[in-house]
Parts: C-alpha cells; sequence; structure tokens
C-alpha cells in the first residue's frame, strides 16, 4: 500500500541539525504534528531554541501570524528516543550527517522500527540512495528529498527517485511538498548530484580551467556573468561563499565508488587542489580564489567582463542540462525550475539554449571542448546527442 496525501498526519525528522530543525518547522507551520529525533539533548535544545528564532522572523517579514507559529510550535515534540518519534509516523526524512555509512545504519534502524507503510526519504545533496533504499526490507518506500538551505525561506526541494520506487511514492511526496507551500521538482534517477548541483558543477568547473590555463581571469569571469547575465554571484565568489573549493577537492575520490548512472569520470581543475593546499577553502577561511581578511565581499568592477563571451560558461551547462533529458533524468520545466529557484539564475540553461539556439550553443561547446582534448577532463564539454540533434534540425527544448 502506497501511503496518500490524505494518510499523511505525523512526520518525523531524524536530526536536528540546521537541515533537520528547518525542515521540522516547515513541516509543522503547514499543518502537521511533527517529532524532531536526535541523539543530542543540546541539539536538541539548540533547535527549538532556533525554530522559535525563525518562526519570530518570519511574524516579523508578514509570512505568519502570532497564531500561526504558536500552534505550530505546539505540534513540534522533541527526543531522543527514534522509536517513540517514529512509530505515528506517516512519512519519516532523514536528515543526519552527509555520510554515506550512518546514513545507511539510520536507514536500517528505521526500517525496524517506523510503521510498514511509512515513506523513509532522506535529505542529501548527493550520496547514492539507491544504496540506502537497499539496507531496507521496504526499498520501493524510500526516495530522497533533498531541501536547500535554509529551508524555511528556499523553495525548492528535489524529490529523487530510484528503481525501486514507484511513481506513486514520488507524487505523495511531491504532494506534501506542495502541502508545505514550497515547489518540487522530480529527479526520475538516482544519479550523482541529482539536477541543481549537476548544473553547479560545470558552473563552478568550466571557468575554473579557463583562469588555469592563462584564458581570463576570475574577474573577467564572475564580473561578467554577475552583472552581464544577472548571476546572484559569479562561479568563483560562489565557490567561496559556499566553500566548494574544500567539498570538490574532499569529494574528488567519490566518483570512483559511484556506480550509479552518470557517475563522474572527471578530475578536479589542478588550481583547486594548489589551493586546498594552501588551506584557502573559501571566505571561511578569509581566503580562497579572493582574499577576504580586509573585506566581506571580493572587489569585482562591474564593466571587468564586458569583452567575455558568457555563452562558454552557458554551454557546458546547457550541455549537462540535455544530457539529463536525454538520458530521462529530469524534464526541462523541472530542470529549468531547479536553476531558477535552487541557484537564483535569471533563466534557466534550457531557455538560454532555445533563446541563443542549440547550434550556437553547440559551436561555443565545440570551442571549450577543443582546449581539453589533450586531458578530456572536463566531460562536460562532449556534446551529447541531443544536443547535437536539435543543432541539426533546430528544434527547441520547449
Amino acid at each position: 500500500m502506497v501511503v496518500d496525501i490524505d494518510d499523511i498526519q505525523t512526520i518525523t525528522v531524524i536530526g536536528a541539525g540546521q537541515m533537520g530543525r528547518g525542515i521540522g518547522a516547515v513541516a509543522a507551520l503547514a499543518g502537521y504534528d511533527v517529532y524532531i529525533q536526535d541523539i543530542d539533548e543540546g541539539q536538541l535544545e539548540a533547535a527549538q531554541e532556533n525554530i522559535e528564532w525563525s518562526y519570530g522572523k518570519a511574524v516579523e517579514k508578514g509570512a505568519a501570524t502570532d497564531e500561526d507559529t504558536a500552534a505550530a510550535l505546539d505540534r513540534i515534540s522533541f527526543t531522543t528516543d527514534q522509536e517513540s518519534a517514529v512509530s505515528e509516523s506517516e512519512f519519516v526524512t532523514e536528515a543526519a550527517v552527509e555520510q554515506q555509512g550512518v546514513k545507511e545504519d539510520i536507514f536500517e534502524t528505521l526500517d525496524e522500527v517506523a510503521p510498514a507503510e511509512a515513506i523513509l526519504a532522506t535529505n542529501t545533496s548527493g550520496l547514492n540512495i539507491t544504496r540506502l533504499a537497499e539496507v531496507t526490507e521496504r526499498p520501493e518506500q524510500v526516495i530522497g528529498t533533498h531541501w536547500f538551505n535554509p529551508p524555511m525561506l528556499m523553495d525548492l526541494v528535489e524529490v529523487i527517485m530510484t528503481e525501486h520506487a514507484p511513481a506513486a511514492v514520488g507524487d505523495t511526496a511531491e504532494d506534501l511538498i506542495d502541502s508545505f507551500g514550497k515547489t518540487p521538482i522530480r529527479c526520475k534517477m538516482d544519479v550523482p548530484s541529482f539536477i541543481v548541483n549537476r548544473l553547479m558543477r560545470p558552473f563552478g568547473e568550466g571557468p575554473a580551467w579557463m583562469v588555469y590555463r592563462g584564458e581570463y581571469s576570475m574577474r573577467e569571469i564572475d564580473s561578467a556573468m554577475k552583472y552581464k547575465e544577472g548571476f546572484p554571484m559569479g562561479p568563483f565568489e560562489l565557490a567561496d561563499y559556499t566553500g566548494a573549493i574544500q567539498l570538490r577537492v574532499e569529494g574528488e575520490q567519490d566518483h570512483l565508488e559511484d556506480d550509479r548512472p552518470l557517475s563522474y569520470d572527471t578530475e578536479v581543475c589542478p588550481m583547486l587542489h594548489q589551493l586546498y593546499d594552501k588551506g584557502r577553502y573559501g571566505k571561511k577561511t578569509d581566503a580562497g580564489y579572493y582574499e577576504y581578511e580586509q573585506r566581506d565581499e571580493p572587489d569585482i568592477p562591474v564593466d571587468a567582463g564586458q569583452g567575455f563571451d558568457t555563452l562558454l560558461v552557458w554551454a557546458p551547462i546547457v550541455n549537462e542540462a540535455a544530457k539529463m533529458v536525454q538520458h530521462g533524468v529530469a524534464t526541462p520545466d523541472d530542470i529549468d525550475t531547479g536553476a531558477k529557484l535552487g541557484g537564483n539564475w535569471p533563466q534557466g540553461p534550457l531557455e538560454k539554449a532555445d533563446e541563443v539556439g542549440a547550434d550556437v550553443i553547440l559551436q561555443k561547446l565545440t570551442e571549450v571542448a577543443a582546449k581539453h582534448e589533450d586531458t578530456n577532463k572536463l566531460a562536460e564539454t562532449l556534446p551529447c546527442d541531443l544536443l547535437v540533434e536539435k543543432a541539426k534540425t533546430g528544434e527547441t527544448f520547449y
């Protein structure tokens, strides 16, 4: 039996960290009874204080009333007892630390103590959901729900399917996310990085190679993408803000053990290793691509990127988006919605392709690919069949 949205009254969140407490706060505000479970009493106390604070901010901004938030707080229970936390739950979301082994241990336990009909979801930005499903006796009821940080403010949630889960389970998850007032997008296959982070990879990686090869400066590229294209940050500024330098280098070997479809087989740009070895992880260490010790924001002149062709950045991203459509990972609309809501991009990559033409994108992609021909270290520059076909026929994605 597949749980329907009308059957869901109680939601359990495993893990009271920043993401877990945010997901719990959203669910309670939407009218659900919520249990937030963590093994750390201190973490639970901090979570309760943080939720009260975030509800206060929601009231200040007119997004909720005092009555709404008071009722929501009454619907949240905090506990260290996992079995009691899930005993009446129809939907369980695990939001523990981003480590495959830890999550697999949690799912083994959840499978034993959660009601037989309950859907088990994991909040992860890219870990192997299929493996999580397969440690349970209910793999058909396990999915991914990738929330964006902070959950109270970010509108997007990716719903990730595995080969074991029927579409009806994803439908229920999407209906639930809709009821939270959030926007779900469907990742139909369990692929590394899912939808939004698959787009973010070439957005950061391609420009890094351009700078490493001495073709352009960081400020040229950041200025062009920020001020000409309307991105909230250029790729280097964003990497410093998110700590992507550290994440990419430390996660470089992950793909070697990843047997999922569309797994990565490329290397990290050497420039990231050079920065990492110097402890320049980004803004949190006062230095990454840019220096931050004397300033909060990098110095990126508005006119620095006037001569930079932004399609050199767009082309590998469009190709990655087209590859997802070709392989049935996601629809064009879900891909573009993910880029705009998850990354605050000015437009989606497939909207961009239709705007300028797939033939133009293919030409720019060929220019970028030619520079990687000797190393083949940027797989996103190898044109996928769908993009080539669109370029030949003049067909659009929409």
